[in-house]
């Protein structure tokens, strides 16, 4: 008998893949799901390109005697324009990191309040009226991460044109063959593709929300019906009914063990 109820509860147990086939059809119909895996890849690829386009001065083949300069020499450099020049690639490197770090803010706290609605207008005046759906605190939220990408993408941008000058200057002193231009020029534009895409992304009117990383750009809409305003107080009524319920039942037992 007991083998045989042994038998049953094995073959009602989900194996493990199961559940994991299962939480994969249930995630891969989640667009908020999806478009952070996507936010998730495509920054482990643009951390290379912020390297190769802040430490031009490390990253460009250059002339050290009758020698290609070593990434040691290049930071050993004596010369007042390699310390400039040094400074300002490590100072790019922290702005775009920093530029990185709100636009990602930026771009889960969009997924998690926001929704891509194709079936909804997309202007200024449509997008505001649908913000209005949200609690004042969380469409403030929005509004000033928008703001602090958008100082921290002109921020960037200008510290990275000073920067290419300078470090531009620098290599030239130093110049090695046809490839120092060839990676220099590389390495610009590899980074001004970027800059370039911030600034589709940030000039835009107050309501307008594009998103940073999906490849074709997209424009958040909508609010996220999970966040809609009475859905969030709907869920909080249903949360303080559960609890007075539960306070009622322990209250009658308690009664009732009293009588007994």
């Amino acid at each position: 008998m007991s083998d045989e109820s042994g038998s049953a509860l094995q073959e009602r147990r989900p194996s493990v893949m199961d559940s994991m086939k299962e939480l994969y059809m249930e995630k891969s119909n989640d667009q908020d799901f999806n478009q952070k895996v996507n936010v998730a890849l495509t920054l482990v690829l643009e951390f290379y390109r912020v390297i190769m386009g802040s430490l031009l001065i490390l990253m460009v083949p250059q002339k050290c005697d009758d020698h290609v300069c070593s990434a040691t020499e290049n930071i050993e450099r004596t010369g007042g324009l390699d310390y400039a020049g040094l400074a300002l690639n490590f100072a790019t490197l922290a702005s775009m990191c920093g530029l990185y770090y709100i636009e990602v803010k930026r771009e889960n706290k969009m997924i998690t309040y926001l929704e891509v609605n194709p079936e909804k207008a997309r202007d200024n005046e449509s997008v505001g009226e649908a913000l209005e759906q949200l609690s004042e605190e969380k469409k403030k939220a929005i509004l000033m991460l928008d703001k602090s990408y958008c100082n921290a993408g002109y921020g960037s941008i200008g510290l990275f044109i000073v920067n290419a000058v300078i470090s531009l200057l620098c290599i030239m002193q130093n110049y090695l063959d046809s490839k120092t231009l060839t990676v220099l020029l590389t390495n610009i534009l590899f980074m001004s593709s970027k800059l370039a895409d911030v600034i589709t992304t940030v000039k835009t009117d107050e309501n307008i929300f594009y998103s940073a990383y999906l490849k074709r750009k997209v424009q958040f809409n909508d609010v996220d019906p999970d966040k809609l305003l009475d859905a969030t107080e709907n869920s909080d009524d249903q949360s303080n009914d559960k609890k007075d319920v539960s306070e009622n039942v322990d209250v009658s037992v308690s009664v009732s063990t009293t009588e007994a």
